[in-house]
């Protein structure tokens, strides 16, 4: 198991195996009762209702591969693309799910087995971690999921405890919750700091790199922050699907994996600048291809380039990667879309079904943008001619103008 592709079959097909229902992705866009975020932000959001006891599953145990957008509101990701080897506004998140059927120790089981052998993670270089308790929410340490490490295989030392911040998993401010526990790959001494306390969730290194949640979600979590036990114990895993194959790969970066690399190279292509030649150009290939997998997503589901809300996101996505193209002397965006279609259309149908939408909606935008950079750049130089540009000029061009105040800043 190596390509993205045998990733995502692999995952899905281990767990029909073991008797979960593979089901579709759900939409980017949450239901209108399901306020708590812009976006679907996790791989369980769309199966709320059932773990919330308001709806029968379709089966007791689900797998999806699921596509998740952050960026706006709490779950915001959009200005940290570029910066990382692993930030990306547009994602999938590959999960198991049980409704009241197996809790901690089926998770524990089929993680462990999926993971050492059929990804063939060697199991000495594996770490979890575990919830340390909060007297807050009145919840001790879960000594139930470490024992099941320890049954496993994973020695007691190989297993940390860790604070409601790390290791309480919730996706909104109120609604379903619960202690999660995290599986860590040690990827050697070459990534790590050195310090005799390394290890996962290190401050200072990136040696152990966690890939696996694994949410015993057991709790609805009210208004007042107080927890109350949800009708049945349920599981949710997350499986950060880019991020693993980054590991199975040996590749310093979710940029760099096998589904990335058609974007990447069409990137250098047109532009005849190569990602890594400089931290410009780096930040700027990584921009261009997350955007356009977040803008194609968001188009399929329905979203549409506006001033508030989602459709706010898409704009800015939009113009985001228009003016980081710009910087590698990319002329035209919106045909990289047209490659997210053909890579993605297979496992994500409405892409092929939306493809005109989607290039009509990049292009008119995109042409918007640039009609704005033009305008703003030539107030922005009469403005300078003056002297130095003030916060006024800046706000002026912004808001009148539509010029962004990421170029005016530069």
């Amino acid at each position: 198991m190596r390509t993205t592709a045998e990733l995502r079959e692999g995952f899905l097909s281990y767990f029909e195996s073991k008797g979960h229902l593979r089901h579709p992705s759900g939409s980017l866009v949450p239901p209108p009762e399901d306020t708590s975020t812009l976006f679907t932000v996790a791989g369980m959001q769309p199966l709320q209702p059932y773990f919330l006891g308001l709806r029968e599953p379709p089966a007791p145990r689900l797998t999806t591969a699921q596509k998740v957008m952050r960026a706006g509101g709490k779950h915001n990701d959009l200005d940290d693309v570029g910066t990382t080897a692993r930030h990306a506004s547009f994602f999938e998140m590959l999960g198991n799910f049980s409704f009241g059927d197996y809790f901690k120790d089926g998770a524990i089981d089929l993680a462990w087995e999926f993971v050492t052998e059929r990804m063939g993670f060697p199991p000495e270089r594996l770490w979890t971690t575990v919830f340390a308790g909060d007297p807050g929410l009145g919840l001790g340490e879960d000594e139930t999921a470490r024992a099941g490490w320890q049954r496993v295989g994973v020695p007691r030392e190989r297993i940390r405890a860790e604070p409601r911040s790390e290791n309480f998993w919730q996706a909104a401010e109120t609604g379903p919750c619960g202690p999660n526990s995290e599986m860590f790959l040690d990827r050697g001494a070459e990534h790590g700091c050195g310090r005799s306390d390394c290890g996962p969730n290190c401050e200072h290194c990136e040696r152990f790199l966690e890939f696996w949640n694994l949410v015993f979600m057991e709790y609805n979590l009210d208004a007042d922050g107080s927890v109350v036990p949800l009708p049945k114990q349920n599981v949710d895993t997350g499986l950060g699907f880019e991020r693993t194959a980054m590991l199975l790969q040996g590749v310093g970066s979710i940029f760099e994996i096998d589904n990335m690399q058609g974007l990447m190279r069409w990137a250098e292509e047109r532009s005849g600048v190569l990602y890594g030649e400089s931290e410009r150009a780096t930040k700027a290939h990584r921009v261009l291809a997350d955007h356009a997998r977040a803008a194609t997503f968001l188009i399929a589901d329905g979203v549409l380039p506006l001033n508030e809300g989602r459709g706010y996101v898409l704009r800015r996505v939009i113009r985001r990667a228009v003016r980081f193209g710009r910087q590698i002397g990319l002329t035209e965006f919106w045909p990289l879309t047209e490659l997210v279609v053909e890579q993605m259309h297979t496992w994500y149908p409405e892409l092929d079904a939306t493809r005109q939408q989607i290039e009509q909606t990049v292009r008119a935008e995109e042409e918007r943008f640039s009609e704005t950079l033009v305008r703003g750049e030539r107030l922005f130089e009469e403005a300078a001619a003056g002297g130095n540009i003030t916060g006024e000029d800046a706000f002026r061009l912004h808001d009148t103008y539509g010029f962004p105040l990421e170029l005016t800043r530069e």
